[in-house]
C-alpha cells in the first residue's frame, strides 16, 4: 500500500471544490455541490496552497475568456464599421465610431504597457544571471 489516501482524497475533493467556486454563485453553494461542508470551504479558502490553486484555475478561465473575445473581436469590428458606415440614425453611427475609438486607444495602451513589462522582466533576468 502507498502513502496516499486521506490527503489524495482531500487533494481531489479541493480540486473540485476550486471548480465549483468558478461555476456556483457562492461559496456555500459552491461547498454544497461538492459534498463539503461550509466551514471546511472557509477554511481552505484560507490555506496558500489552496489560494495558488485557485488562481492559477481563475487565470486559465481568463485567458480562454480572453482567447474567445480575440476570435470574435474582427466580426465585433467589421459590425461596428458597419454600422458606423451605413447605420440608421446619427446616434448609432456616432456610438459605434466612439466605440471604435475608446478600444483603439485602449489596445494601444495595453501594448504599450506589455512592451514596457518585457522591458522590466527582461531587466530581472539580466540582473538575475549577473547574480549568479
Amino acid at each position: 500500500m502507498t502513502g496516499q489516501g486521506h490527503g489524495e482524497k482531500k487533494s481531489r475533493k479541493q480540486e473540485l471544490f476550486v471548480a465549483a467556486l468558478l461555476t456556483y454563485p457562492s461559496v456555500e453553494a459552491a461547498a454544497k455541490a461538492v459534498g463539503i461542508s461550509t466551514a471546511s470551504a472557509l477554511r481552505w479558502r484560507k490555506a496558500e496552497d489552496f489560494i495558488a490553486m485557485y488562481r492559477e484555475a481563475r487565470r486559465e478561465v481568463m485567458r480562454q475568456t480572453s482567447s474567445l473575445l480575440q476570435h470574435a473581436s474582427r466580426e465585433a469590428v467589421e459590425t461596428l464599421r458597419t454600422i458606423q458606415s451605413d447605420g440608421e440614425s446619427e446616434s448609432a453611427r456616432v456610438s459605434a465610431a466612439r466605440c471604435i475609438l475608446e478600444q483603439s486607444m485602449k489596445a494601444a495602451d495595453l501594448e504599450d504597457i506589455q512592451e514596457r513589462l518585457d522591458a522590466v522582466e527582461r531587466l530581472v533576468q539580466i540582473k538575475k544571471r549577473n547574480e549568479k
